[in-house]
């Protein structure tokens, strides 16, 4: 990196030839990029080797350098593009090394930890958490670029031969790429477009992005090579000795510079008699012809250029020396006369003078003696201390021997990799080291690594390695429990639910263990929860129950189940307060959601208990600390994608429809980046339709659902909420009520053949009442009567409000005047705000139409004033329009703006702002925790926002916008 200013520099000043326009457009861009307004772009310059893509890029950091620019550089290589991150430390490593502690905090925060193993500045922790998944160190890497930008202002990103750049940095610069033009930061690539490389996809994505610019080198035309040519041999070269140049070299920059070099120090005259020796010349720049010149160097520096070869980036001249068999002072004269010759550059580092001289030297190395030159240098790698992924690099290339010092050396630079967060690296050293081969333990081992390693990116290759694992694991061997732990899980993620169910409780049956039965009973439970065509879900359950009855929860298993068992409660309708119990048992003390043995599956679905029990407040703290947890350790994949969009669902059954927006749009966000066959995407989707239609945004509701193909078929496994409830809300909020029955109808079976009957967790049963009732109405009637009682059972207010609402809706008379007056008592005191909305309208709607007019406009103001609270547009319309229809004057929709909060809205905020939580918020105010929620919702629905859109309005009392530690958010 280098921010120093220097003289202004003119780039017309470079000597590069037939340039202009490559020039001019990085003159423009940092322009452009240092404003105002400051701009961001990218640019690609793609050409073959030798067309001074090289030249371009050192332009350009001097020109960012004239403009005071913080720059960050970086060179793919050859021999680096397996190394995860090699590109990403080149870019990173310099600049964090110089930060002092509180510098680094500055620019990273929290993400310190994060990053630290990916730049290779800290190794990563060594403990039993899950390492972090690619995603969440993509988003540190992101975050630390929006420190720079925001601190030191103007960044320029030059990445030189991306074409060799390694995986896990291009895909961090190509999203990243799509987020530049937003930023003060220019990102410029240079690459071979023809070169073979297992990362073209990436760079071809990246250069056809939408706002790239893209520009195509040409070689050299004729008049350039004669003026090239003129200039440094002199102006007597004739018109056939400068023809001939550029024939001989096809234009090519590199090449003709060479060449010209060749004929100056041989002191050829450039005059048409000495033509004829161009193309001798010419050939022995590239291909056979250098490589027939290095060997005139002699053999030592023949065997040297060999091992700068296969060590490339790690070429020192002591441990090249040592890799050619010298001694370190026998180096130094083959040394200078490959410099000579114009092969080799560097002093103490040496490297090639051009990258094509490495490849060829590379390629003309026999290939038994390349495999054991790499392992020689893996050995010198490692006695000099460096890193066993360092040393990886080469054992990759190496041919299998049996040897177990390379099986342990793969072994533990996966291990780097994966805590690095780069599993496929990692993937790619244990498929090695199972060449090699290791025997016994360790055989099943490397398999069961490889299924880790796998399972992140490739469910079904996980599956195929668990599988080969669990064949070598004895019975009640330690590592055959775990092994069958993950092949569970891979199997249920690739949603082959059923045979991870009967894998696990036939392991069950026969271990003779009874902690290892009760681990595996618990996760067989687990996963049975998911499970549609579970044909002994009853019998599981009644298993379940007898279990958790006997257990005390003394242990992380025993309290896992024991959170088993309170979800079962919730989805098959036990009383509330029985389930309660369970979920109070189970997470005392909590359970971690960063657990590798667990994940967030159990200590969430326990935390949900809470909600249908309509203690949501206990949940969300649960849930935000939950969430803290996964974003220290970078799990912003799966987990991070269904944590929020959970989040978004408890948010939408209090009724903060705004926040439970906005919480579902992450999650979407999160869950869009796992692609398209993703379990989390069906949930993030699923909720965040469910509350647009509450909002009543309809159109915008199925404009999503079409776009993303919410319409079947849906995955094997049970998902909330259930795919075919929501489309059946969906249609019956457009009146399409057969369609809306035969959603329901489906869910109902599914649910149904399972015991899961509780309408707190899925109403799908007072919907289909609701779809019904225009054509069957004694159907709908004995429907939504069933949903009543199986509501009184559970017990939870809100579910009984719900319920007792649909009833009275399809009753009709006076009975169902009665029952819609029992739901609005009901769920009055409860936390299902938006359900209180609803039942005041429809309450209200049935006084108007029994001609009850005064308690008529009551319940509507009432309902109207609940409605807009929630930011439930479309049930706000409709209380107005009843409002009116029963004579009344509806006040105007709440003013917005910050001059609408009141006082106590206004403090609330202002504390949220300065970075409290709710229940800080609480204390400080002396207020109930669910006091502060219903300030936040009128809060977020008069400023239009949410909890971290609030840091952009100045609500007085010194709090300013851009947040209360300066601009952009903080971790």
């Amino acid at each position: 990196m280098s921010t120093a200013a220097g003289a202004a520099y003119n780039p017309s000043d470079e000597p590069l030839f037939e340039r202009r326009d490559e020039l001019s457009l990085i003159e423009t861009l940092v322009r452009d990029l240092c404003g105002p307004p400051q701009r961001g772009g990218v640019v690609v310059f793609e050409g073959a080797a030798g067309l001074g893509k090289t030249s371009l890029v050192e332009v350009a950091r001097r020109v960012a350098v004239a403009n005071d620019c913080t720059v960050l550089q970086a060179k793919g290589g050859e021999r680096e593009q397996g190394r995860a991150f090699h590109v990403v430390r080149q870019l990173f490593r310099r600049l964090l090394a110089a930060c002092d502690e509180a510098e680094r905090h500055e620019l990273l925060g929290g993400w310190w930890d994060l990053v630290a193993p990916a730049i290779g500045l800290a190794p990563a922790a060594a403990d039993d958490s899950p390492p972090p998944d690619p995603q969440g160190v993509r988003d540190a890497l992101d975050w630390l670029m929006a420190g720079l930008s925001q601190r030191r202002g103007r960044v320029v990103v030059l990445v030189d031969d991306a074409h060799w750049a390694d995986r896990e940095s291009l895909t961090w610069l190509e999203s990243f790429a799509r987020t530049v033009e937003s930023m003060p930061v220019l990102l410029l690539i240079a690459r071979r477009p023809e070169e073979p490389t297992p990362n073209a996809d990436l760079l071809g994505d990246l250069a056809d992005m939408p706002g790239t610019r893209r520009l195509d080198l040409a070689p050299l035309s004729p008049h350039a090579v004669d003026t090239m040519v003129r200039q440094r041999i002199g102006p007597s070269a004739d018109d056939a000795f400068c023809k001939l140049c550029h024939a001989t070299t096809e234009g090519n920059p590199y090449v003709v510079g060479q060449l010209i070099g060749e004929v100056a120090d041989r002191r050829i005259k450039p005059n048409a008699a000495n033509a004829r020796l161009l193309e001798g010349l010419a050939s022995a720049i590239v291909g056979r012809g250098m490589i027939a010149r290095l060997e005139r160097t002699g053999p030592e520096a023949v065997r040297l250029a060999r091992a700068v070869a296969v060590l490339g980036a790690e070429a020192t001249l002591g441990r090249a020396a040592a890799l050619a068999d010298l001694d370190p002072e026998d180096a130094v004269a083959p040394a200078d006369r490959l410099r000579a010759v114009r092969v080799l550059a560097g002093d103490e580092q040496l490297e090639f003078a051009h990258p094509t001289i490495a490849t060829e030297v590379y390629r003309r190395i026999p290939p038994q003696a390349r495999g054991a030159l790499h392992a020689r240098a893996a050995r010198l790698l490692i006695a000099d201390g460096h890193a066993e992924a360092q040393a990886a690099a080469h054992l990759l290339v190496t041919y299998p021997s049996g040897d177990p010092w390379v099986v342990a050396r793969l072994r533990g630079a996966a291990r780097e990799d994966m805590r690095a967060g780069a599993p496929d690296s990692a993937y790619r050293n244990l498929l090695r080291a199972l060449n090699e081969p290791p025997f016994g333990e360790e055989r099943t081992a490397v398999l069961y690594e490889l299924g880790l390693a796998a399972f992140v990116h490739d469910p079904r290759a996980a599956i195929q390695h668990l599988y080969a694992a669990l064949s070598g694991a004895p019975a009640e061997h330690p590592s055959r429990q775990v092994i069958v732990l993950r092949l569970a899980k891979a199997l249920a993620h690739d949603d082959r639910l059923a045979e991870a169910v009967r894998l696990l409780d036939a392991e069950a049956r026969t271990t003779k263990l009874s902690r290892a039965r009760l681990r595996l009973q618990t996760e067989h439970f687990l996963w049975a929860l998911f499970w549609v065509d579970d044909t002994e879900a009853h019998t599981r359950a009644r298993r379940l129950r007898s279990l958790a009855g006997r257990l005390a929860g003394t242990d992380t298993t025993e309290r896992c189940l024991l959170g088993m068992r309170a979800w079962y409660g919730v989805v098959r309708g036990d009383p509330a307060v029985q389930v309660l119990a369970y979920a109070e048992r189970a997470l005392d003390p909590p359970l971690s959601w960063v657990d590798e043995d667990w994940s967030l599956e159990v200590p969430s679905l326990a935390a949900q208990s809470f909600v249908y029990c309509d203690q949501p407040d206990r949940a969300e703290r649960i849930f935000l600390d939950g969430i803290r947890e996964l974003e220290s350790r970078g799990l912003h994949g799966t987990h991070l994608a269904f944590a929020k969009t959970i989040l978004a669902q408890l948010r939408y059954r209090q009724g903060r429809l705004i926040e439970a927006e906005a919480d579902a749009r992450t999650g979407w966000d999160y869950a869009d980046r796992l692609g398209p066959k993703a379990p989390a995407r069906w949930y993030a989707l699923g909720t965040l339709i469910q509350i647009l239609v509450a909002r009543g945004r309809l159109d915008e509701a199925e404009a999503i659902a079409e776009e993303h193909s919410f319409g079947g078929p849906f995955p094997n496994a049970v998902v909330f909420p259930v795919p075919q409830t929501v489309r059946g809300e969906l249609r019956l909020a457009r009146h399409q009520y057969a369609e809306a029955a035969a959603d329901f109808s489906e869910a109902g079976r599914l649910l149904d053949a399972r015991g899961a009957t509780n309408p707190a967790w899925c109403p799908w049963r007072p919907n289909l009442a609701l779809a019904l009732v225009g054509d069957d109405p004694a159907a709908a009637r004995r429907v939504a009567n069933r949903a009543v009682g199986q509501a009184y059972v559970f017990g939870a207010p809100s579910a009984l409000g719900h319920a007792l609402r649909v009833a009275g809706q399809v009753t009709g008379g006076a009975e169902g005047l009665a029952k819609l007056g029992e739901s609005v008592r009901w769920l009055a005191d409860s936390p299902a705000r938006y359900e209180y909305a609803l039942s005041l309208v429809e309450f209200g709607a049935a006084l108007r139409r029994a001609k009850r007019i005064s308690d008529a406009r009551l319940r509507l103001g009432e309902g109207l004033e609940a409605a807009v609270r929630c930011g439930a547009d479309g049930l706000a319309e409709r209380a107005r329009a009843e409002l009116l229809a029963a004579g009344g004057r509806p006040r105007r929709a709440y003013r917005t703006g910050v001059e609408a909060l009141t006082t106590r809205e206004r403090q609330t905020a202002r504390l949220v702002v300065r970075g409290l939580s709710n229940s800080a918020v609480a204390r400080e105010l002396g207020v109930q925790l669910g006091t502060v929620q219903k300030h936040l919702t009128a809060v977020y629905a008069k400023l239009d926002t949410d909890r971290e859109g609030l840091a952009e309005f100045d609500l007085g009392d010194g709090t300013k916008p851009g947040g209360p530690f300066g601009h952009g958010p903080q971790r």
